[in-house]
């Protein structure tokens, strides 16, 4: 895989976030919440952790996902550079990875604003770095899968408003799967419980890293990408 190649996707794709309002959207909608989150905590509960902020924006996560993932591909088609890309010496495996990259880059500008409410909580009070570093890790983690999942459903549609919804439509079921699986008993219920995005998430906010867990999201980051490469050479051929 050429570094190269993969830095002129990432760079390509970052740089239309800032193109357009919607980077900027997201951004400010993530740093108001996430603000609003933070200055609960530190006002109203005077506690030394995270887990608010990180439990209330991954909600968040599941709207602001498609409006950051709808254009990753489905723009391409829509501007005729589709085939460009998959005509090119690029491979599909470093188109893919150079997309998801890039919107992971982003993500990084949205979390970037919680190392300010860290660096306030370590000035002001004595928080657990333990539990703190689980609930960046799950969070991380879940947002990384959202993307890859939303990359995917970008490549199953030009239309950005429809990738959006697929989108939406996958992490809204993978979200509340959970809460249904509550009421099923036996092996059907434990397999709906494992596939909750929930479930697994909830150990990190409390400040437990297991490798099921993280077995989990990996599963579904690269199930998120390999599906995606296999789309784009089902268009290719």
């Amino acid at each position: 895989m050429n570094s190269r190649k993969l830095w002129a996707i990432i760079k390509k794709d970052i740089g239309h976030y800032f193109a357009s309002p919607i980077g900027y959207v997201v951004l400010a909608v993530f740093y108001l919440v996430a603000g609003f989150f933070f200055w609960l905590i530190a006002v109203q509960s005077r506690s030394a952790s995270m887990i608010p902020v990180f439990q209330n924006t991954v909600i968040l996560l599941l709207f602001l996902t498609p409006m950051i993932t709808m254009r990753l591909w489905s723009e391409e088609e829509k501007n005729g550079t589709a085939e460009l890309l998959r005509t090119s010496p690029l491979t599909l495996w470093e188109i893919v990875i150079g997309k998801y990259l890039a919107v992971c880059a982003f993500f990084g500008l949205m979390l970037s604003s919680t190392i300010i409410y860290l660096i306030i909580m370590l000035a002001t009070g004595n928080p657990d770095l333990g539990p703190v570093a689980a609930n960046y890790l799950g969070y991380i983690l879940a947002a990384m899968t959202f993307f890859s999942l939303g990359l995917l459903a970008s490549t199953l549609s030009e239309n950005q408003i429809v990738s959006a919804v697929i989108t939406y439509g996958i992490l809204l079921m993978l979200w509340v799967i959970g809460a249904a699986a509550g009421n099923i008993q036996g092996t059907l219920g434990d397999m709906l419980k494992y596939v909750s995005v929930f479930n697994h998430l909830d150990d990190f906010f409390k400040g437990v890293i297991d490798l099921t867990h993280f077995f989990y999201f990996a599963s579904l980051i690269f199930l998120g990408l390999f599906f995606s490469v296999k789309v784009l050479e089902s268009k290719r051929s």
